[in-house]
C-alpha cells in the first residue's frame, strides 16, 4: 500500500499520488480500495510526492498535473485531469474519464501482461506519430 499521506479520500473515491505524473484513481461503492501491487507500480510504498488538495475547488495538484473532481461516481463530467498551471509543456493535453483511444491519439493503449505466453497480440498500432505515440 502507498503511504497514507499520498492519498486523498473523498466520499467513495480515492486518489493516490504515486509520482508527480502518475495518479491512481479509484471509486468504490463500498469504500473498499485496492492496495495490492500492480504491473505499473509493484511497490507503492515510496516517498510521498509534493501535492496539494483543495476540497473547496475539488482539485489535487502536483508539479505536473491537476486532477478535477466534482464528486460522485466517475464520469466525464465529474473527473478530468489537465496539465498543472505552470507545468513544463509536454505532449499531455488533458484527459477526461471515459476518453477513448480514438479521442486521444497519444494513448499508448495499455500493457499486455503475458506477452511471452500469448500469440498474435495487437495493440492496434498501425504506425507511430512523430512524437513516438501509437496511432
Amino acid at each position: 500500500a502507498a503511504d497514507p499521506a499520498a492519498a486523498v479520500v473523498v466520499g467513495k473515491a480515492r486518489f493516490t499520488v504515486l509520482t508527480p505524473r502518475l495518479l491512481r484513481l479509484e471509486y468504490s461503492e463500498t469504500g473498499t480500495f485496492e492496495d495490492r501491487p500492480t504491473l505499473a507500480f509493484v511497490n507503492r510504498k515510496q516517498p510521498v510526492p509534493e501535492f496539494t488538495w483543495s476540497a473547496v475547488a475539488g482539485t489535487l495538484t502536483t508539479a505536473a498535473l491537476r486532477l478535477h473532481y466534482a464528486g460522485g461516481a466517475f464520469s466525464a463530467q465529474s473527473l478530468w485531469v489537465t496539465p498543472a498551471p505552470g507545468a513544463k509543456r509536454t505532449a499531455f493535453a488533458g484527459w477526461r474519464f471515459g476518453m477513448t483511444s480514438d479521442a486521444d491519439p497519444g494513448n499508448l493503449r495499455g500493457t499486455i501482461r503475458t506477452l511471452d505466453r500469448t500469440a498474435n497480440i495487437s495493440l492496434d498500432c498501425n504506425h507511430l506519430t512523430s512524437d513516438r505515440h501509437c496511432a
